[in-house]
């Protein structure tokens, strides 16, 4: 039957490549789409899960603002005590976070500037360590801690360790219109890390508490990090920071951020998948089409088949074996050549960036080591690969299902007299 259907499908060599084309693009949108937004999900929780589960964010309700605006719920001194009063708080750090950049050789840079108390980054980031040099003392107010993509630029001039780093500073409260000049000496440089909640430390740049406070010559911080003792207390100490602030203040935890995501991407992964979906159905309508041109042309032959013996139940397995091999042959081309497309579109995904507003150290890509750090990883599970061959096989099937049906209740006769 197969032999008799692969001769078949030969004989009509145009029109069997289009209909398995049909099936190749249609199943390889299917995979490409659910492997890559599958990567993006794995991709997104694994950053999130680089903050530890015991973490909560604490920030204006306005979003992100430059230390010192007045036009919105200021965190200060005072919400640090209130803080450290609760119960299960293990630690409070607050920090300031401004923009900035760095002419490296031709290029310029965009960065991070963070002020935080310099030992509550291992603690903060899970799995972070120092490539050279040592984290400075947390009092120390002219050296700096470099992420790695800032040492590392593509394209522009490396930083090394005890190195000065001259950067351009915005968004200081009454500082200069084009940004206020800072400089900073390189006593640690970071190995590389990635993204972790809204935050690229490859491309941030960390002082000292005590420096960015005499920077920003304002006592009201960007935010507020509290390190919860045990994550089973974390949601009972949400809700009681989130009861006191109202609507002055967000309160964001990592598990929050990670539900929602999670939540998003599994909405995306089915949208993508139908979409994948509507592709090809219209390839096995495509099969439908094609069947049923193909009995009618081969009438006399149907003809020929029944007048030598074939019984009706024959007639109908030779074509939906032709049907099954077009399914067949489309699931593995659309197999391969999702392979390829869910890399592309891996690296498309790695482009969007699930944000929560700024305010913690910020998101950005600094040249292409950044974006290699972040690109998305399609997951190819075994369910989904079994998928993607079994459904166009099955959809080609069903497809020729009524034109084998009716090749098969045709009259032998009537047949061999068809012109």
């Amino acid at each position: 039957m197969f032999k008799l259907a692969y001769k078949a499908l030969a004989d009509r060599k145009v029109r069997s490549f289009l209909t398995i084309l049909g099936i190749t693009i249609g199943s390889a949108i299917i995979l490409a789409l659910i492997a890559s937004s599958s990567g993006l999900n794995t991709s997104v929780t694994s950053n999130i899960q680089k903050t530890g589960a015991n973490i909560l964010t604490i920030r204006s309700s306005g979003g992100y603002f430059s230390a010192g605006a007045t036009n919105t719920y200021q965190l200060s001194q005072t919400d640090i005590s209130y803080l450290e009063g609760l119960k299960h708080v293990a630690h409070v750090y607050a920090y300031y976070s401004y923009s900035g950049s760095i002419v490296s050789g031709s290029s310029t840079l965009s960065t991070t500037l963070v002020g935080i108390n310099l030992a509550a980054l291992p603690i903060l980031y899970n799995g972070l360590t120092v490539a050279e040099g040592s984290l400075p003392l947390t009092s120390d107010v002219t050296t700096a801690v470099i992420g790695w993509d800032i040492a590392n630029p593509a394209g522009g001039t490396p930083i090394n360790l005890h190195e000065m780093v001259q950067m351009t500073v915005s968004g200081i409260s009454g500082g200069k219109s084009g940004g206020t000049q800072l400089a900073v000496l390189a006593n640690a440089i970071l190995q590389q890390y990635g993204t972790a909640l809204s935050s690229n430390v490859d491309d941030t740049i960390f002082i000292s508490f005590q420096a960015a406070n005499l920077l920003a010559k304002t006592p009201n911080y960007s935010g507020i990090y509290v390190v919860v003792d045990n994550t089973s207390d974390v949601t009972a100490v949400q809700n009681t920071i989130t009861a006191h602030y109202g609507s002055n203040a967000r309160v964001v935890s990592p598990g929050t951020v990670l539900s929602s995501l999670q939540s998003i991407t599994g909405q995306l992964t089915v949208f993508l998948g139908a979409i994948g979906g509507v592709s090809l159905f219209i390839a096995t309508v495509g099969i439908v089409n094609t069947m049923y041109v193909s009995v009618m042309e081969r009438t006399r032959e149907i003809g020929i088949f029944k007048a030598i013996g074939y019984r009706p139940r024959e007639i109908m397995a030779m074509f939906l074996a032709e049907a099954a091999l077009t399914g067949v042959i489309g699931g593995i081309t659309g197999l391969m050549l999702g392979y390829v497309l869910s890399f592309l579109m891996g690296g498309e995904l790695a482009g969007s960036t699930f944000s929560f507003g700024r305010g913690g150290f910020g998101s950005r890509s600094v040249g292409t080591a950044a974006t290699a750090a972040s690109a998305i990883v399609p997951v190819f599970s075994t369910e989904l690969i079994i998928f993607a061959l079994a459904f166009p096989v099955l959809l080609a099937t069903v497809a020729g299902l009524y034109p084998a049906w009716r090749a098969s209740k045709m009259n032998a006769v009537a047949a061999l007299k068809y012109e």
